[in-house]
């Protein structure tokens, strides 16, 4: 009897508290959430720098060595297939 009733107390123990920690995760995701997106819309903007490349979309990309000549539509500097550079 009374070992029914203290495991009816320990399952709503920590069940409330559970959720509440749930509650709280999910308060702090969304607050984060708002936070990343107003920085992203004040935040500096900024020029890549010297190992970054500036996205080409006109024209692909395509691997340096002859037995592989994979093409790349990403904006990528190494092949995806066996990791060569990639020309312009």
């Amino acid at each position: 009897m009374h070992g029914d009733l203290l495991l009816v107390v320990l399952i709503l123990v920590f069940g409330c508290a559970a959720f509440l920690f749930g509650l709280v995760y999910v308060v702090g995701y969304v607050l984060s959430a708002v936070g990343r997106g107003m920085w992203g819309l004040v935040r500096p903007c900024r020029s890549p720098g010297p190992t970054e490349r500036v996205q080409r979309l006109s024209r692909p990309l395509r691997c340096s060595r002859v037995n592989c000549r994979k093409v790349e539509y990403r904006n990528a500097r190494f092949c995806s297939q066996c990791g060569a550079p990639l020309n312009y």
